[in-house]
């Protein structure tokens, strides 16, 4: 599913703008639902509690998290906002960057 906007939008319009009802990503300026197979799910979830386990044993200053959207750039300069099935962040970067809504 694609959402048709008028203008291609870039990544903070993206992130105001994309609905609360799934995952979406921002794709050659348009946001895009992203359907995930319960195999992905599965896993993601394996990773998830092994790294969190690592962090937790490391006493490491990490975060992971599966709801994270991230911001890159192709190399033609196109921003995109991607949602990766793990992601693992600087909790201090984490916590530095809340904003409350």
């Amino acid at each position: 599913m694609t959402i048709t906007t008028l203008t291609k939008l870039d990544f903070l319009e993206f992130i105001e703008q994309h609905p609360d009802d799934g995952i979406y990503e921002l794709v050659n300026g348009k946001i895009v639902k992203v359907e995930v197979i319960r195999a992905d799910k599965n896993v993601a979830r394996y990773l998830m509690f092994g790294f969190n386990d690592e962090i937790r044993q490391l006493q490491l200053d990490y975060i992971v998290d599966k709801d994270i959207v991230i911001r890159t750039v192709t190399n033609k300069g196109y921003q995109r906002g991607r949602n990766p099935d793990v992601s693992v962040v600087s909790a201090s970067l984490w916590n530095s960057n809340v904003t409350l809504s």
